[in-house]
């Protein structure tokens, strides 16, 4: 009885999440925002920005949203983002010298760039819903995973009769 309850714990304790990591550069600064597949940031993770040689050029954490930024001179450099507990995401990333600037943008940029904030308002907003989506699910999973385990000591109990 006691090792079919070690075995249900340990089941539970199972389902990993994946760390997932997306980053983007614009006018000299990095952006960072870690995140996991439930859709929850990385909240103050760890965040180190390293050299291809391996030197280390920053360190910081993330926020309780798990986003992230730093401005930064390299071209060629890798973010690591750990979690702890076996969770790492790592992106290397190489940035092209013909990058838009704040000096060389003409009035067509600026429009698709206003543009594109307002539909990053739109998908945050979508994201926001889901958000809330999952954690119903995730009350809904609990629920189920308490019934299981109560479904399981009693056909144990009747078994044992």
């Amino acid at each position: 009885m006691k090792i079919l309850i070690f075995i249900s714990l340990l089941s539970m304790s199972l389902f990993a999440h994946k760390l997932n990591l997306f980053t983007d550069y614009e006018d000299g600064t990095l952006y960072i925002n870690a995140y996991f597949a439930n859709g929850n940031g990385c909240q103050h993770c760890d965040v180190k920005v390293k050299s291809l040689d391996g030197k280390i050029l920053n360190q910081l954490k993330t926020n309780k949203d798990g986003e992230a930024n730093l401005d930064i001179k390299n071209k060629k450099f890798i973010v690591i983002v750990d979690a702890m507990g076996g969770h790492i995401a790592r992106k290397e990333i190489s940035l092209n010298d013909d990058e838009p600037t704040i000096e060389n943008k003409n009035n067509k940029n600026l429009i698709i760039k206003s543009d594109l904030q307002k539909e990053n308002e739109k998908l945050k907003a979508k994201v926001k819903l889901l958000q809330q989506e999952l954690q119903y699910l995730n009350f809904a999973k609990i629920i189920f995973a308490l019934l299981v385990i109560v479904g399981i000591f009693y056909f144990l109990k009747r078994v044992k009769k």
